[in-house]
């Protein structure tokens, strides 16, 4: 594996041991976009199509995470 699919990985994880000390919800749609990013990483993938899928899962999940909040008030 490549140093930029570990990069990934660990940013994941930082961001994901960052929301289990917050506990709000609201970095672990990154962490999850920065799995994403791994994963085409580790397929060999351009580094554009990363930061594309990085931003997009980030936001989709975000948007799923924030409505259900709502609803739930």
């Amino acid at each position: 594996m490549s140093v930029v699919f570990w990069a990934w990985i660990a940013t994941a994880v930082l961001l994901a041991l960052c929301e289990a000390v917050t506990g709000g919800l609201y970095i672990l749609p990154w962490s999850l976009g920065a799995l994403g990013a791994a994963g085409l990483e580790a397929v060999r993938l351009d580094t554009g199509w990363q930061w594309l899928v990085f931003f997009a899962v980030s936001s989709v999940v975000l948007i799923i995470v924030q409505r259900s909040r709502l609803r739930r008030q």
